[in-house]
């Protein structure tokens, strides 16, 4: 019985420091012409380092662009669920 609790205990520890160790990961999406339902115009830019370096890269393509109804957001850590719908632990759009 001894066994089985330090096993657990270890793989527990495993995990956390895993967790703690995951670097975070920031995908730019930008919608040309502020159009979120258009999925084969979007554009997506997976594992910019940092949201600061997201939005620098969204900002840069919005100016080059012209276009004020362009839009565009940056999520920490996106995931796909499955349905072509990204899920982000966070987003901002500013």
């Amino acid at each position: 019985m001894r066994i089985f609790y330090l096993v657990i205990t270890i793989l527990i520890l495993l995990v956390s420091v895993g967790y703690f160790f995951r670097k975070d990961s920031w995908n730019g999406f930008y919608y040309p012409n502020g159009c979120l339902d258009c999925k084969d115009k979007t554009i997506i830019v997976p594992g910019l380092k940092d949201k600061e370096a997201c939005l620098q890269w969204a900002n840069d393509i919005k100016k080059h662009s012209g276009n004020p109804n362009d839009d565009f957001e940056c999520g920490k850590n996106c995931e796909d669920n499955g349905e072509g719908l990204n899920i982000c632990e966070e987003t901002v759009d500013f």
